[in-house]
């Protein structure tokens, strides 16, 4: 199969059978606490549902069904067999929106019902249609429920689960709520209540994620920013709902591998998905987030970007010392920074596993889908309904005249001063990333390309500038720099922020 050809993905407004689902990580152990739980003891119980599951999940030696977003298993339950396949929808966020085509089967794969489905244009392929082979299990104890809530249906999975494949195995305990009639936002509101029970974790993993995973360790590289796509007609608060969903989006599934892995690029990529979001509220604050909830919300961000951030500048500062080659510190100050670096990891896992970080990020979560921000009130409809379009030229307007009006002063404000114009120009250049789909003309594509760029230099100069001023309690592991040599390269920076300080005024904005 050609690398470069990507399979259709199937249209939300068609008429595909949709799987809309939120999945939620479960301690062990924690079961008969969230058993308990009243809404729980009161549902209807599903016995067709219920029971013991076995499920093949099949792919190429290549994985390329997994690779285009597909997967296909047959689940075995009580002596019947169902053969599903499901396909990502085009937009990605925390709650799952995947086309689900059943068919009951044989026990043997029936490929032509994959007739009409995003599978169909690979398994035309003869080559990839033969290499189709069972690539890993997963078997399930699953208790399912059915519950009403704010309008809604709701069916509920308790799931103690084990994935199995190339010889190793995991296993794990999840709920999956998965919407029947109604909002999505109920699986969010039922989310946080059953919470009160047992600590639940918001959770981006498919089951057969975690299959691929076990045969694949590339699977568990980071998860950098999706572009955002957002249609031409959206309105302010359609379009802050994707851009929100697709920040923390980012954040949990790096979150996931932070824990699993202390990969600090995995740990990067959850910052930047928080930061990201942190600059999505602030862009769309004054029009639509003006309510008490929105506030508490930014509060409780803040929180969580501070307990990521004394791990992540440790890595940045060992991986300073490992490029200075001869001049790096010697080995028992190496020691003694890789000694902090686990303890702030240690420290940083500790909260990752708290209740409290949990239920910001749930609370999160819930807010963006059926947050007080969307109801209606005097005022809000009209702010919600505004054209997003207009919105983003009319904001990215704003802030670019605020920078360029700090920039004219940049060697005489004090360090402060310039790394809030840092600040100032990362929340632009992540407005530029959020609303591009927006502006799509030839000519805003070679402005947005040339205005992004400047953007991300300012922020590396400006960035630097403000180490050459912090210091900090790691400075005395650095060399020592001459004043003389360290004001050059102050003035070095400067001279390099001006310039691109000047060509970003003069710069044509992509979206007017």
């Amino acid at each position: 199969m050609s690398a470069s050809r990507k399979t259709p993905k199937p249209d939300p407004a068609s008429a595909a059978p949709r799987e809309i689902e939120l999945k939620l990580e479960l301690a062990s152990g924690a079961a008969e606490d969230l058993l308990a739980h009243p809404l729980l003891d009161k549902a209807r119980p599903l016995p067709e549902q219920s029971g013991e599951l076995h499920a093949v999940y099949f792919d190429t030696n290549d994985h390329a069904l997994h690779r285009e977003g597909i997967s296909l298993r047959i689940r075995r339950r009580n002596g019947k067999a169902t053969q599903t396949i499901k396909a990502e929808g085009p937009n990605k966020g925390i709650a799952m929106d995947r086309g689900e085509w059943e068919t009951p089967v044989d026990d043997e794969l029936d490929l032509s019902a994959a007739a009409g489905t995003p599978l169909e244009i690979l398994v035309a392929e003869e080559a990839l249609l033969g290499g189709i082979q069972p690539a890993f299990t997963v078997e399930t104890s699953r208790k399912a429920f059915e519950i009403e809530l704010d309008g809604a249906l709701i069916e509920v999975a308790l799931d103690r689960a084990k994935a199995s494949g190339g010889n190793k195995a995991v296993t794990f305990s999840e709920v999956e709520l998965e919407l029947r009639q109604g909002d999505a936002g109920a699986l969010f509101a039922l989310a946080r209540r059953l919470s009160e029970a047992a600590p639940l974790r918001l959770s981006t993993v498919a089951k057969s994620e975690r299959g691929y995973r076990l045969l694949d360790k590339e699977a568990l590289r980071p998860f950098r920013a999706e572009k955002v796509a957002l249609s031409k007609d959206a309105t302010c608060a359609e379009a802050f709902q994707v851009i929100a969903r697709s920040c923390l989006a980012q954040m949990v599934q790096n979150e996931a591998l932070v824990r699993l892995t202390q990969d600090p690029d995995a740990l990067h990529q959850m910052r930047v998905g928080l930061r990201r979001l942190r600059a999505a509220i602030s862009l769309f604050r004054n029009q639509l987030l003006t309510d008490s909830e929105s506030a508490a919300i930014r509060d409780n961000l803040r929180w969580a970007g501070q307990a990521l951030g004394t791990a992540r500048d440790l890595d940045v500062f060992i991986e300073r010392l490992r490029s200075m080659g001869d001049h790096a510190p010697e080995p028992s100050q190496m020691e003694e920074i890789e000694r902090r670096r686990t303890e702030a990891y240690r420290d940083l896992l500790e909260t990752l596993e708290s209740c409290h970080f949990m239920d910001v990020i749930l609370q999160t979560a819930a807010w963006i889908e059926a947050g007080a921000w969307m109801v209606s009130g005097e005022g809000r409809k009209s702010a919600q309904r505004r054209s997003a379009r207009d919105f983003a030229a009319a904001e990215l307007s704003r802030r670019f005249k605020r920078i360029r009006k700090l920039a004219k002063h940049l060697r005489d404000v004090g360090d402060e001063e310039r790394h809030e114009l840092r600040i100032r120009i990362k929340k632009l250049r992540y407005g530029t990333e959020f609303f591009t789909s927006l502006f799509t003309s030839g000519k805003a594509g070679k402005r947005r390309k040339t205005f992004s760029s400047l953007l991300e230099d300012l922020q590396e100069n400006l960035g630097a500038l403000n180490d050459l001023a912090v210091g900090g309690s790691l400075a005395l592991y650095l060399p020592q720099v001459p004043p003389k040599q360290l004001k050059r390269q102050r003035e070095k920076l400067l001279d390099k922020s001006e310039i691109s300080l000047s060509a970003l005024s003069q710069a044509d904005p992509f979206w007017l």
